[in-house]
């Protein structure tokens, strides 16, 4: 019993990231993505199946989905709802990836460093360098109850993923029901 014990717990703090490890872990799951990204004999859904697993212990998709529906939102919705909109929010995050995918060229993510806001929040800042342009690109991970750390949101070019959502649903949800922002998102 305590060999299993002990075994469960090393696999729970292989998933765990500490402040510390953010960068390596980062850097590491960035670099087998980009490997995978420029094999040219995978569809770009076997590398989307292929990365999704790399990141998806490191995202909080719970917690995207509901910032980005927004706490007024989301307390008007019923639990199978939320579940339902959960499933549906992080299906169309991932056909968002898959189709960025495709357009990959030879551009390079550099990391850049970690910003802290404070004690249970900070910002992973990378540029994405291609031939003629850079973005920045940033990362914000939150500290969970466990102390683990948790991507919630990332800004591209200054701009929060979170917040167009939001935005996007809020128009939606002020003239129309949620079963027509369920479609919406199905349909994408």
């Amino acid at each position: 019993m305590r060999k299993i014990l002990l075994l469960v717990l090393a696999c729970i703090s292989l998933y765990a990231i500490q402040k510390k490890d953010i960068v390596p872990v980062m850097e590491q799951k960035i670099n087998n993505a980009t490997a995978i990204i420029v094999k040219k004999d995978l569809t770009l859904n076997e590398k989307a199946n292929m990365i999704f697993p790399l990141f998806n212990d490191v995202f909080d998709y719970a917690l995207m989905t509901k910032l980005s529906l927004g706490k007024s939102n989301w307390i008007k919705m019923s639990s199978e709802q939320r579940d339902e909109f959960t499933k549906k929010f992080i299906e169309q995050l991932k056909n968002s990836f898959v189709d960025k995918i495709s357009i990959y060229t030879d551009e390079k993510l550099n990391i850049i460093g970690l910003k802290e806001l404070n004690s249970k929040r900070t910002i992973l800042l990378t540029q994405l360098v291609g031939t003629k342009e850079s973005y920045d690109i940033a990362y914000k991970f939150y500290k969970t109850k466990t102390g683990d750390w948790l991507i919630y949101d990332v800004d591209i070019l200054g701009i929060s993923l979170i917040q167009i959502y939001r935005s996007q649903f809020n128009n939606i949800l002020e003239h129309e029901s949620y079963e027509t922002l369920l479609g919406k998102i199905a349909s994408k």
